[in-house]
């Protein structure tokens, strides 16, 4: 473990200086975005659909699920909740619209403290 003081690189050679490649510019890139090709692909007519090459993982990953959600709930709606947004969901924590019995309305705090010898 370094001590205060240390310098871990005192050459700074090795950085992003002399790597700017790895040096990340902080930008979106629709080219590593499935959602984003979920939603260029299911905006495709068909013909251009059929005759889509992809070039980069994230677009073989989008075709993949686009193909497989014709036949498939499951991927159907996980399209669809990336693509469209997830449906507003609400939940009811009462049974059947009443409430439900023996519910407890305030708690009640007890603090317990071993005896001090």
């Amino acid at each position: 473990m370094p001590k205060e003081g240390d310098v871990n690189n005192p050459t700074g050679k090795g950085g992003f200086g002399d790597n700017p490649q790895n040096k990340a510019n902080g930008r979106w890139s629709k080219d590593t975005s499935i959602s984003y090709w979920y939603n260029h692909l299911i905006r495709m007519d068909l013909t251009e659909f059929e005759a889509f090459e992809p070039k980069t993982m994230a677009q073989q990953l989008a075709l993949n699920a686009v193909i497989e959600a014709k036949d498939e709930i499951n991927y159907l709606k996980e399209v669809t909740d990336r693509t469209e947004g997830r449906a507003s969901q609400s939940t009811d924590i009462t049974s059947g619209g009443e409430p439900i019995k023996n519910t407890p309305t305030t708690i009640q705090v007890e603090i317990t403290r071993p005896d001090e010898d």
